[in-house]
């Protein structure tokens, strides 16, 4: 029996939802990432990572909710598109 992988434990932060305008807990963040013109290195170590929040150019647009998210971050799957033929 294979072990369980343990995930990070993330910290709760408190933002100005981009849509109600309230601050409340983040509940979904949105990351608009700028274009890349130049090939992408790849690093396998994981101590020089760079963060999505720490690129330049990144917006980052934070919501309290689903409600104040939008339809892009509800599931409209539906159980016919996971039969395999």
């Amino acid at each position: 029996m294979p072990r369980m992988q343990k995930r990070p434990i993330v910290e709760s932060i408190r933002r100005k939802c981009f849509t109600c305008g309230s601050i409340k807990e983040v509940q979904h963040k949105h990351f608009t990432m700028p274009r890349n013109t130049t090939q992408t290195t790849y690093t396998t170590n994981m101590d020089k990572k760079v963060l999505r929040k720490d690129v330049k150019g990144v917006e980052i647009k934070y919501y309290c909710s689903t409600d104040c998210a939008g339809p892009e971050f509800i599931n409209s799957y539906d159980e016919d598109q996971f039969i395999r033929p």
